[in-house]
């Protein structure tokens, strides 16, 4: 059987994020847009020299119908090519780096963006309403009726970890308080104020055994990154940082059992991907940092042992915070992204860093995993 070919770096030349907030003023195209075009600017390019652009969005937190004709324009989608992928902007962003890999264009931009239509006024408000489109994503005639959202598939996924493999709740309430206090401390905070295992352990309960603390503060906002050539690059301002691989991987529905016994398996899948297409045969050794998205404590380990990341010292894993600091819907995949780079040009400017991104609309069922290696050039 033929060899299959490896494809080559693409480099990321901008990136850019709008404030996440709970609440935005701007509507949707209004954050595309400013998202876009700041990423742009970073590496002096146009509109017009956009060969394709790749949007993460979703119609039934839009709040409208074929949403994403609102925010092609603003996407730099307007008269080239551009499509809408309703999944997490880690996708995304791999679509894009394929396109650039082959050849087909030269430069390309990835963006989310997660604004949700509701009138919450708190973070238990904004997660119900999150929570109601969860339950609609499940499959009809089975998992609706009882009751099935992403924060109940979570919190199975925990009471089954705690019971099989003996972590505490303490090990989790120690976790988030971790990932809070770094966050808390970061450019794009989501809760703002450190807190410890004993306010997460005195939170009020979500699911059962998961408290509210456990969970990510909902943001919304938009977030872009500008992909182009080596070619292209070497022309640029901007950016110095690689992709050398991605990988992708969607996990089981509910009968199959995998999302409560197994979370990590989609995301040992992606990594597998990636490190593949990026020549990384031990990332124990040669990463330097990784972008993890926990959605909750429970999940922490499983997914940092499919990333074979396990033995990186904790301030490296998530130095951001992660999803505990705050989750900014279908843009956290190119937020990850962002916070990578941002680490690698602060601390290893010829570093690698792994990005982890998954969708959390209906929790780790048929859960959709993103895994990118980023160096640092």
């Amino acid at each position: 059987m033929p060899t299959r070919a490896r494809p080559g770096p693409v480099h990321v030349v901008g990136l850019s994020c709008t404030p996440l907030l709970p609440e935005q003023d701007a509507v949707l195209d209004e954050l595309v847009f400013d998202a876009v075009s700041a990423a742009l600017s970073e590496c002096a390019l146009r509109k017009a020299d956009v060969g394709l652009s790749v949007l993460a969005s979703m119609d039934v937190p839009d709040g409208r119908s074929i949403s994403s004709g609102l925010t092609t324009a603003a996407a730099a989608g307007y008269l080239s090519d551009s499509y809408r992928l309703e999944a997490d902007s880690g996708s995304a962003v791999a679509a894009a780096a394929q396109a650039v890999a082959a050849g087909d264009v030269e430069v390309a931009v990835a963006v989310g963006v997660h604004n949700p239509e509701h009138h919450a006024t708190d973070d238990a408000g904004r997660r119900a309403f999150l929570e109601q489109l969860s339950n609609l994503a499940f499959e009809p005639a089975f998992d609706r009726p009882v009751g099935m959202t992403a924060q109940a598939v979570y919190g199975m996924q925990a009471a089954h970890a705690i019971r099989a493999s003996g972590v505490t709740l303490q090990d989790l309430a120690e976790l988030s308080a971790a990932a809070i206090t770094r966050g808390a401390a970061g450019r794009r905070p989501g809760r703002r104020s450190p807190v410890t295992a004993a306010e997460v352990l005195a939170s009020a309960p979500v699911a059962w055994p998961l408290l509210d603390l456990m969970f990510p503060a909902p943001l919304t906002g938009a977030a872009a990154v500008v992909l182009a050539s080596p070619a292209r690059a070497a022309r640029l301002l901007g950016r110095s940082a690689v992709v050398t691989g991605t990988g992708q991987a969607t996990g089981d529905h509910t009968w199959t059992g995998d999302w409560l016994t197994r979370p990590e398996a989609t995301t040992a899948r992606a990594a597998a991907d990636a490190y593949r297409n990026a020549a990384l045969t031990d990332p124990a050794s040669s990463v330097d940092v990784v972008e993890l998205s926990a959605p909750t404590p429970a999940l922490h380990g499983p997914y940092l042992r499919a990333l074979g990341l396990s033995g990186l010292p904790p301030a490296r894993v998530s130095p951001s915070g992660g999803l505990a600091g705050g989750h900014a819907g279908l843009a956290n995949g190119i937020v990850r992204l962002l916070e990578a780079v941002e680490w690698l040009e602060t601390h290893e400017p010829r570093g690698r860093a792994v990005v982890h991104s998954v969708d959390t609309v209906t929790g780790t069922v048929s859960e959709e995993a993103t895994v990118a290696v980023v160096e640092g050039v």
